[in-house]
């Protein structure tokens, strides 16, 4: 394995700036070395042209997209999600197909403002059961998070690690022919709270 394709993998992987110490503790290089590494990375990202450039800020290397392409690239970006509301979709993804009803006990009030974004976003679709909406994620979730999309338990046991739940292998998964949507929705209504009248007149709306 290459020295200088080390550190350039760490300082692409990192997706962030990082310093010497932390190259060194994820690369096993010694500091001198990586510090010689990164001079030259960065030179011969500026020979080719790149549209990636090998930048110092202060005390710290970051691999980058240059200026006079940022603009044109960040229309490319993908959306940055709250960690708040990733802890929603990972818990969407681990228990579906799951009610609307019962994320809602999980989670309280602000389901209807997670799912809403999360389906604005195209990571969940979601369907009317009875008198709630069933939840699944969709194809573009996997995309999304860099998951392979036929590995379900694979899907449902990183999710497990980021919605903070204990992981339970399912003994069987039905597989969803529908090419919008990850897994098979509910049929049985269940009555959602808040489309009681005692909810709260955003909740209901957003329903």
């Amino acid at each position: 394995m290459k020295e200088r394709a080390l550190v350039e993998a760490a300082l692409y992987s990192a997706g962030r700036a990082l310093t010497i110490d932390e190259l060194a503790r994820t690369t096993r290089l010694e500091p001198e070395a990586i510090k010689g590494h990164l001079r030259a990375l960065a030179g011969e990202y500026t020979k080719r042209e790149s549209a990636l450039e090998i930048a110092q800020i202060g005390i710290k290397w970051t691999m980058q997209i240059r200026e006079e392409y940022s603009e044109r690239a960040r229309a490319f970006a993908p959306p940055e999600i709250d960690r708040d509301i990733l802890k929603t979709v990972a818990l969407i993804a681990y228990h579906q197909p799951i009610l609307q009803s019962d994320l809602f006990d999980m989670i309280g009030s602000k389901v209807y403002e997670h799912t809403k974004g999360l389906e604005e976003l195209g990571l969940i679709v979601r369907k009317p059961s009875g008198r709630s909406f069933a939840l699944a994620t969709t194809r573009y979730f996997a995309e999304f998070f860099g998951l392979k999309p036929t590995d379900r338990e694979g899907i449902r046991r990183i999710m497990a690690q980021k919605a903070g739940v204990p992981y339970t292998e399912r003994s069987e998964t039905t597989p969803s022919d529908d090419p919008d949507t990850e897994a098979p929705l509910p049929s049985s209504p269940v009555t959602d709270p808040v489309s009681h009248p005692a909810a709260s007149p955003t909740a209901t709306a957003n329903e």
